[in-house]
């Protein structure tokens, strides 16, 4: 039986629980493969061979490194799950902003922590990555997809359309025309565009669509009201380090 492992790094489990939440999917899932490691569900160790890997969570300490490490060698495919592990995430957001020792003494008070860390980086930085589900969390239909391609010797495929391309499918109104900041022009689609529905500006958790342009949509940004060092922030959020642009003493486009 396929060997299948599901483990966490540096982040909230959220992605883990969303796994957990594809209930009858899951079920017939179980009679197809063996979830040989996952901590967040079943008690016991596994040291063998993985067919196929899902890692959630950033690499933000030497014990996350070492555990990656040490999996990829067993793991025959490797699944970057969710933003931390695909950009770094949330807590990647402010890397190229502040030194780590003044990260550590901001929040902790002190440099000297009983541990060894870094700033947050995604699992690519450090190992091969096969494929990738971004989100926040990994949207599970997207999950169980890749699983179902993957046991079928499938790659998996998802195009990388922007959330706009799902708010028209939706018959969404365009936020950003009512003047709602909205990262749906430079984000990955794929969610199915919940927030937007809701009258909320996406917020990028999936990361870019193919060829965003970043300098376009800082420009629509801070003419719907925000500052350009604001805008900067917001399409940062969930992008980590894999967003850059120019300096923020420069004005807009």
């Amino acid at each position: 039986m396929v060997k299948v492992g599901i483990v966490g790094l540096t982040g909230c489990s959220g992605c883990q629980c969303e796994i957990l939440n594809c209930q009858d999917a899951l079920l017939k899932l179980l009679t197809l493969v063996d979830f040989a490691l996952f901590p967040l569900a079943k008690d016991g160790e596994f040291d063998g061979e993985l067919d196929l890997l899902f890692v959630e969570g950033s690499v933000s300490t030497f014990l996350d490194k070492e555990k990656l490490l040490k999996l990829r060698e067993k793991a025959k495919i490797l699944v970057a799950v969710g933003s931390c592990a695909c950009y770094g995430g949330v807590q990647a957001q402010r890397n190229d902003e502040a030194e780590l020792e003044q990260m550590i003494r901001e929040v902790y008070g002190k440099w000297e922590l009983p541990f060894e860390l870094f700033k947050p980086s995604p699992l690519s930085d450090f190992v091969e990555v096969d494929y990738f589900l971004p989100g926040c969390p990994v949207d599970k239909k997207q999950f169980v997809y890749t699983v179902a391609s993957l046991l079928n010797g499938v790659k998996p495929f998802f195009p990388k359309l922007p959330v706009c391309h799902e708010c028209k499918l939706s018959e969404n109104e365009c936020l950003l025309l009512k003047g709602v900041p909205c990262q749906g022009p430079v984000s990955y689609a794929g969610c199915g565009a919940p927030c937007t529905a809701k009258g909320v500006g996406c917020q990028g958790c999936r990361g870019d669509c193919d060829f965003p342009n970043h300098q376009e949509m800082l420009s629509l940004l801070t003419q719907r009201g925000l500052s350009y060092e604001d805008a900067v922030k917001f399409l940062k959020v969930f992008r980590g380090n894999s967003f850059k642009v120019r300096g923020l003493n420069e004005k807009g486009a």
